[in-house]
């Protein structure tokens, strides 16, 4: 595992997304956001460019001359998507953390997790992220339609600070796919709590998540059990 990865992800809000750098009010912009709100709600196939257009308040012609087509329309809401996680939310937060993992003690690392764990369920809680994290919810985490496109822009930089830091807070091997399974397995555990709120909510009786993070994150990687494991 680089030691440079930290620092790669704190870096990709300097990279370019192509189509997700869109200028707020443009009307790039507003097919985006109508695009979003719809493939969240009704799926790839079921969702009309018509529709889109309509809340949009623009012309097909409008998709085809900025998107090309309904399939890059698509690819440019998860590149939206990407380019605002990667620098807002999880990736904001990404600012706790050193460059090195080498640089942090074990303890250091272990809330560094912890940080971003729970910036991610913040994250998806805001009002204004609602949209979005439908969209996500729907078309990445359940269908997988573009979970490439998601995975490449998103989650394999972030998979790989995730196993960073295992290395150094649990003393995992540096080789092999250990950390990357462990990593694999934390980001899976508070994607649930992301994708099945409402499940969630339901089973432990809770009106919101946003009140509830402390102790999402104790039950994804609690800080003190957590070492009594490693010993």
């Amino acid at each position: 595992m680089s030691n440079t990865c930290l620092k790669q992800v704190h870096d990709m809000s300097e990279i370019e997304l192509g189509d997700a750098e869109v200028e707020d009010g443009t009307t790039k912009a507003a097919l985006i956001a109508a695009a979003l709100e719809h493939f969240g709600e009704h799926g790839f196939e079921a969702t009309s460019l018509r529709a889109i257009v309509g809340d949009a308040e623009q012309n097909i012609s409008s998709i085809k001359y900025h998107f090309g087509s309904k399939e890059e329309l698509y690819d440019a809401c998860v590149k939206t998507c990407a380019n605002r996680i990667a620098s807002q939310g999880p990736g904001e937060m990404l600012d706790v953390v050193a460059s090195d993992p080498s640089e942090l003690t074990p303890e250091q690392a272990r809330s560094a997790i912890r940080v971003i764990i729970g910036a991610a369920i913040r994250d998806a809680q805001r009002p204004e992220t609602e949209v979005e994290t439908k969209f996500m919810r729907r078309e990445i985490m359940m269908s997988g339609r573009r979970v490439d496109l998601f995975l490449s822009e998103v989650l394999n930089a972030h998979i790989d600070v995730m196993a960073a830091l295992l290395i150094r807070a649990e003393g995992l091997p540096s080789k092999g796919s250990a950390a990357r399974l462990r990593a694999l397995g934390i980001i899976g555990q508070t994607a649930f709590f992301l994708t099945a709120d409402v499940l969630t909510k339901k089973a432990m009786g809770w009106d919101r998540l946003g009140d509830r993070v402390p102790e999402i994150i104790d039950a994804i990687y609690p800080m003190h059990r957590i070492l009594k494991a490693i010993k």
